[in-house]
């Protein structure tokens, strides 16, 4: 059997279906507030044994994200803020842990905690969650600063209640988490006072639908041509009495 160029092709075929699972996470993303799309980074590890050193298998050895800016959509909502330029809010994650997102649709729960759409705490001072009193109005400075007009007092009378944790650490110290919050590799994220908020808006996606479109067109050209392969060599080897056959 022509085995390197089977291992080939079948290497070659894992890794587009690989590439397109990306590309349909990120086409389905495509709304997801502040989504950073994703790519797989491939690369070639050899096979070690007996009868193996000519084989090579192809694997997506991590996702890279694409940290570029989405467009910024206004809203008019007073607890929407999108952060312009580089940076990230931080929030609780489901395991507790300090986590990232640029996810800036927030709301206030019954029991006045700041969160994101997708439940998560915003931290504040001290990286605990923010939670907030009774309010009559509510306000978010480009800073983060989170101002308010308690029930029950004159509109004029405005109080500082907590301020929104921002920072901004290297990209390369980022990782994705299986949750989609981002994680700082480094350690606790310091906050900087370098980010800035646009309030009343929102980040969109900053996958691109038309580009995606195009690449799953391609994959799946791609696809049919290592398939074709494959079918080629075991045709090919079973009229040298191969028993290997392709379902």
């Amino acid at each position: 059997m022509s085995q390197p160029l089977f291992y080939l092709a079948m290497g070659g075929l894992d890794a587009t279906m690989q590439d397109t699972a990306a590309a349909a996470n990120n086409l389905a993303n495509r709304a997801t507030v502040a989504y950073k799309a994703e790519r797989p980074v491939f690369q070639a590890e050899p096979l070690y044994g007996a009868g193996l050193s000519d084989r090579v298998e192809v694997s997506a050895s991590q996702l890279s994200s694409d940290f570029s800016q989405g467009p910024i959509e206004q809203t008019g909502r007073n607890l929407d803020v999108a952060i312009s330029g580089s940076g990230w809010i931080a929030v609780q994650a489901g395991d507790g842990s300090v986590a990232l997102t640029r996810n800036g649709a927030l709301s206030i729960s019954a029991s006045g905690v700041l969160q994101t759409s997708n439940g998560n705490a915003v931290l504040g001072q001290g990286m605990a969650p923010i939670v907030l009193p009774p309010l009559q109005k509510v306000t978010i400075g480009e800073d983060g600063t989170i101002s308010g007009v308690l029930q029950g007092q004159p509109p004029d009378q405005v109080a500082t209640l907590n301020q929104i944790a921002l920072t901004d650490p290297p990209a390369t110290a980022l990782s994705r988490r299986g949750d989609g919050l981002f994680q700082d590799n480094a350690g606790t994220p310091q906050p900087s006072a370098e980010v800035r908020l646009e309030t009343g808006a929102l980040e969109g996606s900053n996958t691109e639908p038309v580009s995606l479109m195009l690449s799953m067109i391609e994959n799946t050209r791609e696809f049919e041509m290592q398939t074709e392969m494959m079918r080629n060599v075991l045709t090919a080897d079973a009229g040298q009495n191969s028993v290997l056959t392709l379902t």
